[in-house]
């Protein structure tokens, strides 16, 4: 050995964050159909044209059940009424306007 020591301590893995409870279904549903509307989306045209599912939309329920920012999403849509696309904090955000033909950086 050159002087240093090649002992190595065993590291602990780091603990994981606990998940955050989901959210309530219907709160939920109603936040994310909200946020859809302020951007300009019918998800009933959507999902005619089958650019939307009814799996996809219970997905997008889902994922807003456990966003952290959702408590900040009534007052930016009332602050937004007209919003161009969904904002950056929303779990929902890629998706709504990936349905809104916007990619990231460009607006409708």
């Amino acid at each position: 050995m050159n002087g240093t020591s090649d002992t190595h301590r065993p590291t602990r893995p780091r603990p994981r964050p606990r998940p955050r409870p989901l959210g309530d279904e219907r709160e939920h549903y109603w936040l994310a159909l909200g946020m859809a509307q302020t951007v300009g989306l019918d998800l009933q045209a959507e999902i005619e044209a089958g650019r939307l599912s009814q799996e996809d939309w219970a997905e997008t329920v889902q994922r807003c059940r456990g966003c952290g920012w959702a408590g900040g999403c009534p007052s930016w849509m009332e602050d937004n009424p007209d919003a161009e696309r969904a904002p950056k904090p929303c779990v929902n955000a890629a998706g709504f306007n990936a349905l809104l033909g916007l990619d990231e950086g460009t607006a409708r």
